[in-house]
């Protein structure tokens, strides 16, 4: 099987751009003895291609997470390509990889318990006998060649057997489509935060720059003979409390930075270039029906599907326990042809040979071999329970996930449409209180309360857009599909879509 290479994220990243999105999880059908894992949507390119083809897989990079002058040269530029360098370089997602490959082969090696063995023999022997009262020295060499077949007919424990393979390759690789997905989903959520975090620097220079000009405001004033001491230190002390709201969000975005960079493989300090928050989300159209998700989710979700298959494994393990008492039908053949080589002198042959062979049916029949097997069935049993309590657990607890995002959803759109109605009363208050303030009327108060709303709202305005989309992403994980939004319009990035 191929291993997890740089095709793996291309694949995603070119369904991604042509709009098609990201579908990595997908449920497990019920799975029948004796058959290979059974699947309602299409894995990853590699296990596709895996069907026809084979090749001997190529090793990981040698140091995934090291800045080359190839990864300055093709720093990543949109939500894709962060995500394509993620699966490239995660150890998690590889790892993941391995053990699907791992468990798949595993299974493979328990199906070709219904295949028969076959053995072969050569052997060269020299004897010597004779020499004792009176009897004369004979010394011969002798060779033999032999086959042997031995093909298990009935054995209740190898179905079972199989099938818990089966299943374990399924859950597996379920578990690698949820390494996958749960790594889009940090890459989505730290680069909404990252993009929230410059748009929040952004609005805290603009609050600076505006209480500069009032501290200016202040100053003339004081000077015109028009404003005392105290309207200066009080837009003085406005001034310094929104520059270091400004250093405070220049730092989380630096911190936010740096963990998007290095879930793409690149140092902390790598600079990144990676678009802008969209100034207009659309939040009534981001709105699906719950009844939908939930029943995707219970479908589509790569863990209910985990843990159904690691269910339905320890059920097998269950019955191939009760069935380990049961007797073994073996069918045993061999065939053998062995004939003298040469006398002690060196001639020819001291004879012809001879031709064995026995073919037969064994029949075993376990008698009392102690208690332990009963145990075993009770444990196997027990185990076969457990796993089913934590299906449904899983079950529940997605389907909890689900209705929590939707919430989390809504929410955050009204959110969206408050912030935004507050954004512009809290603009236009602090016009009104701004003018009166330059034409006498109004005092500093009045003023730097108006200011200290308007950047209370932009913060809150931001915040509102960005937690949007990050619910977008969370709802979309826990119904069991992750899709990549478009990317914003460089030209006119305040008509971008919610995702």
């Amino acid at each position: 099987m191929p291993s997890r290479s740089r095709n793996h994220a291309g694949w995603l990243t070119r369904a991604a751009a042509a709009g098609l999105g990201l579908a990595l999880a997908s449920g497990c059908g019920i799975l029948r003895p004796g058959r290979h894992v059974d699947r309602q949507a299409p894995p990853p390119a590699e296990v596709a291609r895996a069907a026809a083809a084979a090749p001997e897989p190529s090793p990981p990079p040698p140091d995934a997470g090291a800045a080359t002058a190839g990864d300055a040269a093709a720093a990543p530029r949109s939500l894709s390509d962060l995500v394509d360098r993620a699966l490239t370089r995660d150890p998690s997602t590889r790892a993941a990889w391995q053990d699907a490959r791992a468990a798949a082969a595993q299974a493979a090696g328990r199906r070709s318990l219904r295949l028969p063995g076959v053995g072969a023999s050569a052997d060269l022997d020299r004897s010597r006998s004779g020499g004792a009262q009176g009897r004369a020295i004979s010394i011969e060499t002798r060779a033999s060649v032999g086959a042997s077949l031995s093909w298990l007919l009935v054995d209740l424990t190898r179905g079972a057997l199989i099938d818990e393979g089966d299943r374990l390759a399924a859950a597996a690789r379920l578990g690698e489509h949820a390494a996958v997905a749960d790594l889009v989903l940090r890459v989505q959520e730290t680069y909404f935060q990252y993009l929230a975090a410059r748009a929040l620097v952004e609005a805290e220079t603009a609050a600076v720059t505006q209480a500069e000009t009032s501290l200016a405001a202040a100053e003339g004033r004081r000077r015109a003979g028009v404003a005392t001491i105290a309207d200066v230190l009080q837009a003085r002390t406005a001034l310094s409390q929104v520059r270091l709201a400004l250093q405070q969000v220049e730092g989380q975005a630096l911190s936010l930075r740096g963990a998007l960079a290095t879930l793409a493989g690149l140092p902390p300090m790598a600079a990144l270039e990676v678009g802008v928050l969209p100034a207009r989300v659309e939040t009534r159209a981001a709105e699906p029906v719950i009844e939908e998700l939930l029943a995707r989710a219970q479908a589509r979700n790569p863990d209910v599907a985990q843990a159904q298959a690691l269910a339905d494994a320890a059920r097998a393990r269950a019955r191939a326990a009760s069935r380990a008492p049961w007797p073994v039908l073996s069918l045993q053949a061999g065939a053998g042809r062995s004939w003298p080589v040469t006398d002690e002198e060196g001639g020819g042959p001291l004879g012809d040979g001879t031709t064995t062979w026995s073919a037969g049916l064994s029949l075993t029949l376990p008698t009392f071999t102690g208690l332990r097997p009963v145990y075993e069935v009770l444990a196997a049993r027990a185990a076969a329970d457990a796993a089913r309590a934590r299906a449904d657990a899983t079950g529940q607890r997605v389907a909890l996930d689900v209705w929590t995002s939707f919430q989390d959803l809504r929410t955050a759109g009204r959110r969206v449409e408050t912030a935004r109605d507050l954004l512009e009363s809290a603009t236009a208050s602090a016009a009104v209180a701004g003018g009166r303030y330059q034409e006498g009327v109004g005092s500093i108060l009045d003023l730097l309360t108006a200011q200290a709303a308007l950047e209370s709202a932009r913060a809150e305005e931001v915040r509102a857009r960005a937690d949007l989309l990050v619910a977008v992403a969370r709802l979309a994980r826990a119904s069991g599909r992750l899709e990549l939004p478009p990317p914003p319009d460089a030209a006119n990035p305040e008509e971008s879509p919610a995702p």
